[in-house]
């Protein structure tokens, strides 16, 4: 089989003339900014907690550390995160954000395309779990909208944060390089790796997480297009996580509009507490979409045969 490159990718490899980035060196660098930036934060956090524990001569530990806090903490690492990708890319490597796959034509109906899919996809997961009977659904009576609206804006910038580092930056670099696919397979590794750490993974969670680098990886070559990328992440969890009340990669959000029961003896259907993304569903879905995806893509002449 012969994989084109895509358009961004080609600018990617058109531009290396200039910098020629190297491909361990860039992951060190990105690996190093999402350790760094939760460090950062919570540097700068510290900052404004101890002038009021010394004023005050007290100190909320539970308050502190609470799951409320982390998650609050985690989203506002983000923004810094991708400031921080975006300067790297422009300043160090001499790139374009068109090599990342950011195109002005057409960008709000790209997102809201990817939008779409991102909450298309999870609706379709959730079903599929209230008819294996392995979650059930209520209204959320502490639902709060005003901070709905601040973990919206949270998760859009976090999706795309994610999809501009494993997908724009990493696949792209790694692609021109050494090929679409070891690109492709090669972010997905690292965007699996990137989450062994949360809350509740198990073996299938990060199956299923590897699966959905691939997924978003043949997302990203056949659309050419971040910003239909990054809102399909970001829905996809925003749906998950504020929309359903299910943790996200076992992170919960402080905000739902329902509540999600679990039911723990379906664990390896629901995903138990990491989240659906821990499900056989998600296994059998994600497997689906990249055979979705590849058709696509050799519709689109991206992959011919030899």
């Amino acid at each position: 089989m012969n994989y084109e490159l895509n358009e961004s990718m080609k600018q990617t490899q058109k531009e290396s003339y200039r910098k020629k980035p190297s491909l361990w060196g860039a992951t060190f660098i990105c690996i190093g900014l999402f350790i760094g930036a939760p460090i950062v934060l919570g540097l700068l956090i510290a900052l404004f907690v101890l002038p009021f524990v010394i004023i005050t001569h007290r100190f909320n530990g539970e308050l502190f550390f609470s799951n409320d806090t982390m998650f609050i903490a985690s989203m506002l690492a983000f923004p810094i995160l991708l400031f921080l990708i975006l300067l790297i890319n422009k300043k160090h490597y001499h790139k374009t954000y068109e090599s990342l796959g950011f195109y002005l034509s057409e960008w709000k109906k790209k997102y809201v395309i990817g939008a779409g899919l991102g909450v298309s996809a999870i609706v379709i997961v959730y079903l599929c779990n209230l008819i294996f009977q392995a979650v059930s659904i209520n209204i959320n009576p502490n639902f709060n909208l005003w901070i709905l609206i601040a973990v919206l804006i949270g998760y859009m910038i976090q999706g795309m944060t994610e999809e501009v580092f494993f997908r724009g930056f990493i696949m792209n670099i790694f692609s021109s390089q050494k090929g679409v696919v070891f690109g492709i397979i090669m972010s997905s590794v690292f965007f699996a790796i990137m989450h062994i750490g949360n809350p509740g993974t198990q073996f299938l969670a990060i199956i299923n997480i590897f699966i959905f680098g691939l997924v978003f990886g043949l997302l990203f070559y056949w659309s050419n297009n971040i910003w239909l990328t990054g809102a399909a992440h970001s829905f996809w969890n925003f749906t998950m996580g504020s929309v359903l009340g299910i943790p996200v990669s076992g992170q919960r959000d402080i905000t739902s509009i329902f509540k999600t029961n679990v039911f723990n003896d379906k664990w390896f259907i629901n995903g138990g507490a990491f989240g659906l993304e821990g499900g056989i569903i998600v296994t059998i879905f994600g497997i689906i979409l990249c055979i979705v995806l590849w058709k696509l893509c050799q519709k689109k002449g991206l992959i011919t045969k030899n």
